[in-house]
């Protein structure tokens, strides 16, 4: 009976230990001269190791829900220094303001490389990391 119980409380224990989303990702539209829209992205890595490349895409959806529009941004070059626990990164895209409802915005990441590894990583909310090199 005892080993039951440390077992489960050992599984629920690195279960509890377990980050949701190893990153957090924030976007912020701003309307400039109203006839631009500027969107700043921000990730903020929540993993135990650096990051040294993190790629994905920047998406405008119609009010309707319906894609409008669709941007690559390398968040993080392999040249730039390590994207280290806690810290975030951030860059901009610009989109063209439309006389419609105001557009929504999401960001998906493609590709991420860890620093001292070679292999290349998709990510997804419900899939996790995916390797795809």
């Amino acid at each position: 009976m005892k080993f039951y119980l440390i077992y489960i409380l050992l599984s629920f224990s690195t279960w509890v230990g377990q980050k949701a989303n190893p990153f957090s990702i924030e976007i912020r539209p701003r309307i400039i001269d109203n006839s631009k829209i500027i969107v700043n992205v921000e990730i903020t890595n929540h993993l135990n190791q650096p990051i040294d490349y993190l790629e994905g895409f920047l998406s405008e959806y119609s009010s309707k829900g319906m894609l409008m529009n669709e941007k690559r941004l390398v968040l993080l070059y392999s040249y730039e220094p390590a994207l280290q626990t806690g810290f975030s990164t951030i860059r901009t895209a610009k989109f063209d303001l439309s006389n419609e409802k105001p557009s929504n915005y999401e960001f998906n990441i493609s590709k991420i490389k860890f620093f001292g590894d070679n292999r290349v990583f998709a990510w997804h909310k419900k899939s996790g990391f995916i390797r795809i090199d």
